[in-house]
């Protein structure tokens, strides 16, 4: 789990925490007053309010106060909840306000220059990590002589338009991308689209966008390459990204921005 995931997922932890102190907290004000004692009697069991906390056993409830019997035990219980509840939200709050992820990337940041040369980081800071990801050096799969030409804002030829805008937003948007960079499955090599990295927590998203999808034969080829890809773990929505588009229904912005923002934001 990413930092920023724990971070998310103690922030819903809070958020729970909150919801359900105020619902018990809710119910104990209509709850009846007093406290209930179970005593077992044969196959049953019989119960007892107690209107003081000096009462030993307390007053019989008859099988027509079920319901009170019912709600007293909910009210003890409410109450267990809230002081429950309550010291996990004091741990989550302490936690996240003495909690400094990027402590380590800082202190590295802090350093001279001559010091950095001569420093293996525990952690390189975010910008130092991406720009090292992007100066990756790698062979493009290379372009047919009778292929259109497509340039992105980077300069890099690309198959499609719809390529040029996946890869110009994704550069507008600041996250690091290589196009086509080969990977081996199977024995064999394939050129994801794009290779994106999440800045965040250095995740790398696969981006595969399926231009041609009214085409049956490209269906099919893509289909297979889709099913290699999720036996060797690289799954939609985990690890690689989808789009789509056919000649009647093109890519647009929109759909590439919500990717954006759901993957990487």
């Amino acid at each position: 789990m990413s930092r920023n995931e724990i971070i998310n997922d103690l922030q819903q932890q809070k958020t729970d925490l909150e919801r359900i102190i105020k619902e018990s907290e809710r119910r104990l004000k209509t709850a009846p007053p007093g406290s209930v004692y179970t005593m077992k009697h044969g196959r049953g069991y019989q119960f007892y309010v107690r209107e003081k906390p000096s009462d030993r056993i307390g007053t019989y409830l008859h099988t027509s106060e079920h319901e009170k019997a019912v709600a007293l035990i909910q009210k003890k219980y409410d109450r267990q909840v809230i002081a429950e509840a309550q010291k996990q939200l004091k741990i989550i709050n302490r936690f996240l306000d003495s909690y400094e992820p990027d402590v380590l990337k800082e202190l590295y940041k802090s350093q001279s220059d001559i010091r950095k040369a001569n420093i293996i980081p525990a952690e390189i800071p975010d910008e130092e990590y991406a720009s090292e990801w992007q100066a990756f050096e790698y062979e493009h799969k290379g372009f047919a002589e009778d292929m259109p030409e497509h340039f992105t804002n980077r300069g890099e030829r690309v198959r499609s338009k719809s390529e040029v805008l996946i890869a110009n937003t994704l550069d507008q948007a600041g996250i690091p991308y290589r196009y086509e960079c080969p990977i081996v499955l199977n024995g064999i090599m394939f050129y994801p689209d794009f290779t994106t990295l999440r800045i965040s927590d250095r995740k790398t998203y696969y981006w595969e966008h399926l231009g041609m999808m009214d085409d049956p034969e490209y269906c099919c080829d893509n289909l297979q390459k889709i099913r290699i890809y999720e036996r060797n773990g690289i799954i939609s929505g985990v690890n690689i990204i989808y789009t789509m588009e056919t000649s009647q229904t093109p890519l647009n912005m929109a759909v590439i921005n919500r990717m954006i923002d759901v993957y990487f934001m």
